[in-house]
């Protein structure tokens, strides 16, 4: 009997990882779950305008008068607050830049 189930759970988890493929990340729910204030809204929001280049900490920084070291606390928060959702991460860092993952900028772009 534990087997059987044991067996269902890992079906029904293959099943909700393939399923959170198809869930479009929205600009708001993103917002919602993983900002806190509104310089949270206003790195998620940078990164956007930024695209597929990125933008490093220093640069955020000066745009949005936060000390550099705040914005990498708030990026590692809003990626954890976001792993606890659903799972993974929004935002990543390639060298020295932060980027969004490209399925956020694909659900966004495709919510215009």
């Amino acid at each position: 009997m534990a087997h059987e189930f044991s067996s269902v759970e890992g079906q029904l988890g293959v099943f909700v990882f393939r399923l959170r493929e198809l869930f479009i990340l929205g600009e708001d729910y993103v917002s919602l779950v993983a900002c806190q204030d509104e310089v949270d809204d206003a790195v998620l929001f940078a990164l956007r305008e930024a695209g597929a280049a990125g933008r490093q900490s220093g640069e955020l920084s000066l745009q949005l008068d936060v000390d550099y070291r705040d914005v990498s606390r708030r990026i590692y928060s809003m990626n954890r607050r976001m792993g606890q959702e659903i799972g993974e991460t929004i935002i990543q860092k390639r060298g020295h830049k932060w980027k969004h993952i490209p399925r956020l900028r694909r659900d966004f772009a495709a919510e215009k």
